[in-house]
């Protein structure tokens, strides 16, 4: 777990982007609630977590960075992620060291910044780290179903559809949402 630690829990940076780690103070908690306060609900997926699909005040998103900063700390990160020195999104992992996994939880970047490749930016510098430094074998990413932007930018970026967790989600509306399951194996990359 200390290799992972080591090369994942830091400020990283990709060709574009850079990945913080903010710790869950009132300022760092402004950073996020002036973008997120701004935001379209319609951009977000349902967070099971929270939820809630975006926090509602200052409060709630700094209870929220308290609780994701938590949920982290046994073996993930969360980074938040800047271009240009502005917050655009955010993107969470976990390492499962029994099986030399990383779980890729929790993504959203900014609908004004779809498009960019952004995306894979982030899950490159990932691959990069966790099979060639951590000696990772295998990355998992998921999606809901009706996510077509995050279904295309997860089988651009190579991972293979493992299969569907149907109804795994309930919506606030009571209705339920399949997710769809994906990996990469260490393997993949030389194919």
């Amino acid at each position: 777990m200390e290799k992972f630690f080591e090369l994942f829990r830091k400020n990283l940076k990709t060709e574009r982007l850079e990945l913080r780690i903010l710790e869950p103070t009132i300022e760092n908690a402004k950073l996020v609630w002036n973008v997120l306060k701004h935001q379209n609900k319609q951009d977000f997926q349902y967070d099971p977590m929270t939820d809630n699909i975006l926090p509602e005040s200052l409060d709630e998103t700094l209870a929220i960075m308290k609780n994701q900063y938590e949920w982290c700390k046994p073996n993930g990160v969360n980074w938040y992620i800047f271009y240009n020195d502005k917050l655009i999104g955010y993107q969470r992992i976990f390492y499962w060291e029994n099986n030399k996994t990383i779980q890729c939880a929790d993504v959203w970047i900014d609908r004004e910044y779809w498009g960019n490749g952004f995306n894979q930016e982030i899950h490159k510098k990932i691959e990069e780290l966790a099979f060639e430094k951590l000696n990772a074998n295998r990355i998992c990413r998921q999606c809901m179903k009706n996510n077509k932007e995050s279904f295309n930018s997860i089988t651009k970026s190579g991972f293979h559809l493992d299969g569907i967790n149907r109804q795994f989600f309930v919506m606030p509306d009571g209705t339920y949402m399949d997710q769809c399951l994906f990996s990469k194996l260490k393997s993949d990359r030389n194919d």
